[in-house]
């Protein structure tokens, strides 16, 4: 999406716009599945002295929107990102809109076949935003794990009669062990692929877009092909 619109963007606040929001999207979507934004050590009972858990979440959450927005430009994007994220609202479905709204800007400007190939990237986007929204909405039952949790303590605890027969005094320990820590293992496997977000390096994912998009916006220049040196006659 980014070299999409560094390729066909020819109007400069357009183009410079998108590439905000292509950068702005990895960054409120950490912040939507996770509510510390990765930020494990923030603690959400306040110290002495220091502001409630979701100050300090929207002052970190305002900070690094502040690195995406640092040069001056598009403060409106800032404000209206930030009085989402304040307000409790959904801040990727916000980004979303605003990326519509440039696309659509855009007509006069980028050839309708250009725009539209633009617009299925943003639906891609959508669409995987969607389904991270269902697994961030539809856990588990409780009861389900619950119910398996404790079937297991006791399975576990019982095992060791059975294995007495076969493995003897002196391998039954080891064997009871072994095994139940295995099993257990598959168990809390089961409950942090219920809540990948907890578990997913969601930070990295985002530096790394945003690291991309910087690349792509510095890199990016359009060639004269009859100009060109590296293209020989």
């Amino acid at each position: 999406m980014g070299r999409q619109t560094m390729m066909w963007m020819d109007d400069e606040d357009q183009r410079n716009r998108m590439m905000k929001l292509n950068q702005a999207f990895p960054m409120t979507h950490m912040w939507h599945v996770h509510v510390k934004g990765c930020h494990h050590n923030i603690k959400r009972a306040a110290a002495p002295g220091e502001p409630p858990f979701e100050d300090r979440i929207h002052a970190e959450f305002m900070a690094e929107l502040r690195d995406i927005y640092n040069d001056g430009t598009f403060e409106a994007d800032f404000e209206r990102i930030s009085k989402v994220k304040y307000a409790g609202g959904n801040t990727p479905l916000e980004v979303l809109t605003m990326m519509g709204e440039t696309v659509a800007g855009c007509k006069g400007t980028v050839d309708p076949i250009y725009a539209r190939e633009i617009d299925e990237q943003m639906q891609r986007l959508c669409a995987a935003y969607g389904a991270s929204e269902r697994v961030l909405r539809t856990p588990l039952p409780t009861g389900y794990s619950r119910h398996s949790s404790r079937l297991l303590f006791l399975w576990s605890h019982c095992l060791p009669f059975a294995l007495y027969p076969v493995c003897g005094p002196f391998g039954t320990l080891p064997a009871s062990l072994l095994t139940s820590w295995a099993v257990l293992g598959v168990e809390d496997l089961g409950v942090q692929l219920e809540e990948p977000f907890d578990i997913l390096p969601m930070r990295q994912y985002a530096d790394g877009m945003y690291d991309a998009m910087n690349q792509i916006k510095n890199g990016y220049q359009v060639y004269d092909i009859g100009k060109d040196p590296r293209v020989k006659s």
